[in-house]
């Protein structure tokens, strides 16, 4: 390319660069060096067919040409104009733009997490991976604890529930037996257990096989068996207490009762244990013989007791008392009444009641001769034998 000089003037005066065009090559013979202003640089211009093959030669490039692209003044697509989120932020607008300025925060788009308003199907929450690991709830996390609360029916589907210490002490089933308990229970309050059984304050476990009403209602204890047909054996309680280990305790008692007198008034009766004899209105089959106290016999497997007493009654009289009375029993009016009767089918002793003896004789007969026979105890007068005393003869 021949030097740019006078022969350039033009060319120089409207293009202050003339250097050679970029790349450092010279044109070629019937070339044209032309000044790009999009370029920035001279381009060698080919006048031979084949078009402009730089973009940025174009012609028209200000025309919209292209539908399918958007338009930075935001005219098309119209959701630009209606999409906050959508304008032109510059970098430095980037820190100011926060979640909640986004659209459909209300949808539930991550099924990962827990919705606290619910999903439908339910939710499953899982606290861990790992074998034997734990799922904790806790109330809050001040140091004043509140409750972990259940607002609806709460179902084990293990059927466990453990102590602090991972012991089962609570299991449930679907079969008898539907509830057990391992441990010690202590219960503050009231029970009721039986088939339309109700807590009442006059009870401390009342437990009835059908809805009763007892005429005691100031009981503190009442227990029913009651069975349509009968076992052989029906208890109201029944347990036992066992003496174990190398020394053993000094008492052992399968039914122990107190009764304290704690009130400032007057206590007609104190017992440690009163029993009643009753028959329902239902009942009409025969009853043979009604104990209010029955010592059956025992059973001795190993050891033999030295002394047996079927009722021991201790010294209850004690300085201060008006009148002790080991054994009471009132005059009864049966048919056949026996205030007292020991021994065999002849006894050893009897006595009688239901009516005045009769001058001379008593209500107490003795067992007398090698072929027992119960003879009366009857008074005669001493004089009658030869003495002035009254002296008692078995008739």
């Amino acid at each position: 390319m021949p030097k740019m000089g006078e022969d350039h003037l033009l060319l120089s005066s409207t293009h202050p660069d003339t250097s050679p065009p970029a790349g450092g090559a010279d044109p070629a013979d019937g070339q044209v060096a032309t000044w790009s202003d999009a370029l920035k640089a001279w381009t060698a211009l080919d006048p031979t067919p084949g078009g402009v093959t730089v973009h940025g030669l174009l012609t028209g490039l200000d025309v919209d040409d292209h539908a399918q692209y958007a338009l930075a003044d935001k005219s098309r697509p119209a959701t630009w104009v209606e999409a906050d989120d959508l304008w032109p932020r510059q970098i430095q607008d980037m820190s100011g733009r926060h979640h909640h300025d986004l659209q459909f925060l209300s949808n539930d788009d991550h099924p990962i997490y827990i919705l606290n308003l619910g999903r439908p199907g339910g939710q499953t929450i899982i606290g861990a991976t790992g074998s034997g690991e734990h799922l904790t709830l806790q109330s809050t996390s001040h140091a004043t604890r509140g409750y972990v609360r259940a607002q609806d029916d709460l179902q084990l589907l293990s059927n466990i529930i453990r102590d602090s210490g991972g012991t089962a002490r609570l299991t449930l089933a679907t079969s008898s037996p539907h509830i057990g308990v391992t441990g010690d229970l202590d219960i503050t309050g009231h029970s009721a257990m039986g088939n339309g059984a109700t807590v009442s304050a006059g009870y401390a476990l009342r437990a009835v096989e059908t809805l009763d009403t007892h005429p005691c209602a100031a009981g503190h204890f009442e227990i029913h068996g009651d069975r349509a047909t009968g076992p052989q054996f029906s208890y109201g309680i029944a347990g036992s207490a066992s003496g174990e280990g190398g020394t053993g305790p000094n008492f052992v008692y399968g039914l122990y009762f107190a009764a304290f007198h704690k009130s400032s008034g007057t206590t007609s009766s104190l017992g440690a244990i009163a029993v009643q004899l009753q028959s329902a209105v239902a009942g009409s089959g025969a009853i043979t013989i009604a104990r209010g106290f029955h010592l059956s016999a025992g059973y001795w497997a190993g050891s033999k007791p030295t002394t047996i007493r079927g009722l021991d009654i201790e010294e209850q009289g004690g300085a201060g008392t008006g009148t002790a009375e080991a054994i009471k029993a009132l005059d009864q009016t049966a048919t056949t009444a026996r205030l007292l009767e020991l021994g065999p089918a002849i006894p050893y002793l009897r006595v009688v009641g239901g009516a005045a003896p009769g001058a001379g004789n008593t209500n107490l007969y003795m067992s007398e001769g090698a072929t027992p026979t119960l003879r009366r105890l009857q008074t005669k007068d001493g004089a009658a034998i030869g003495g002035g005393d009254l002296v008692c003869v078995l008739v």
